[in-house]
């Protein structure tokens, strides 16, 4: 029988950057429990964006702390070979009334918490974006400072490499069960039993057969999400991450010239060949050069999405010891070092950030979500 002070089960940028935060706290008897490798999920997949712009005070007060670590992570992290973080900025488009007055409440209400995002206009727009067919378009918010970090697997093997510094262990083994064992917390593998003080479910669309094994129901969905990568393209065409809701195309252009694009609007019937293709022709509505883009791969990877599109963090009345850090809902990179720092404060027992009030599981049976179009 092994034992540690903390136990965290998922190995992607959560659970991670939880580990990492511990161990800066001082709590070193930890182990991460991953089934496959670190990173091995949405984490491995993720593209790498980073923005500030949401429509909730609480996300936009993690992504701003996110940011100030991620403008630090050379100096923190001490890489073996440091990430560049690029400020190629967010630009959301408007084709509507209705979105653009969204955007400028959102604006708003981000400026005050010291985000520059900013209203744009559709001559603005086409400064940022000239190569853009406007059509349409009645104007849009953006945020230079908003970021791009390629490198997420470099970025979570890092994190988990400071914590194993300072005692953390990472043990690449599938969590078979869990269950209350007195004071402490039982888990089980292929390869033995472990007993933790503390527990920690960050495993994201695995998080919701885990927390059953102690009771807990997860209103966690599983969604599909796939990107597609073109071949290169000479000159810097789009340089910001755009996203156009109402037609339901996200996409960038990459530093080595490439584009990831996406199709929000994707279902489960449709197969590799016609996302691409759906993808390509709304793409092609505003950038009219990727008619003629050869696609070269298509990635899928799966969101742990919950109801109201936000995560699910802290602890669960009742069950002492046993905390929960998911649904993220394709946000978890972008939050990953804020939401490492406050469920770190919260687990060794210093502070309770009053955020995580925000994103307590209660708030599905207190009633007080709201399932609407999420930014």
């Amino acid at each position: 029988m092994q034992t540690a002070d903390v136990a965290i089960i998922g190995g992607g940028v959560i659970g991670c950057s939880i580990a990492y935060h511990l161990a800066r706290l001082g709590v070193t008897r930890g182990v991460v429990f991953e089934r496959k490798h670190v990173a091995s999920g949405a984490t491995g997949l993720c593209p790498g964006g980073i923005r500030q712009q949401f429509e909730r005070d609480a996300e936009c007060r993690l992504a701003r702390r996110s940011m100030r670590f991620f403008e630090q992570v050379n100096e923190l992290l001490e890489p073996e070979f440091p990430f560049f973080l690029e400020r190629s900025g967010y630009l959301f488009l408007a084709e509507s009334e209705t979105l653009l007055s969204r955007f400028r409440r959102n604006v708003a209400m981000q400026n005050q918490l010291g985000i520059p995002s900013r209203v744009v206009t559709p001559a603005e727009i086409a400064e940022i974006v000239p190569c853009l067919a406007h059509d349409g378009i009645l104007g849009g918010s953006f945020c230079a400072e908003d970021a791009f970090l390629e490198d997420c697997d470099g970025f979570t093997h890092s994190l988990v490499g400071r914590a194993r510094e300072k005692g953390f262990q990472l043990k690449l083994e599938e969590v078979a069960s869990l269950k209350k064992e007195g004071p402490e917390w039982r888990i089980e593998t292929a390869t033995g039993s472990w007993l933790a003080k503390q527990v920690v479910v960050a495993a994201g669309t695995n998080s919701p057969s885990l927390a059953a094994y102690v009771g807990v129901h997860l209103p966690i969905t599983v969604e599909r999400r796939r990107l597609a990568y073109t071949e290169r393209c000479d000159g810097e065409l789009m340089r910001p991450l755009m996203v156009a809701l109402e037609r339901g195309f996200a996409g960038k252009q990459l530093r080595n010239g490439v584009f990831y694009i996406g199709w929000l609007g994707e279902t489960s019937e449709s197969d590799d060949l016609a996302f691409t293709e759906q993808a390509l022709t709304i793409g092609a509505t505003l950038l009219p050069l990727m008619a003629s883009l050869p696609v070269r791969r298509v990635i899928t990877g799966y969101y742990d999405s919950t109801p109201d599109h936000r995560p699910i963090l802290g602890g669960i009345s009742g069950l002492d010891g046993f905390y929960l850090a998911t649904g993220f809902s394709g946000h978890g990179f972008m939050l990953a070092p804020a939401v490492g720092e406050i469920m770190a404060s919260l687990i060794a027992g210093s502070t309770s950030d009053p955020l995580l009030q925000e994103f307590s599981l209660q708030r599905f049976t207190a009633g007080t979500t709201n399932e609407g179009l999420q930014i």
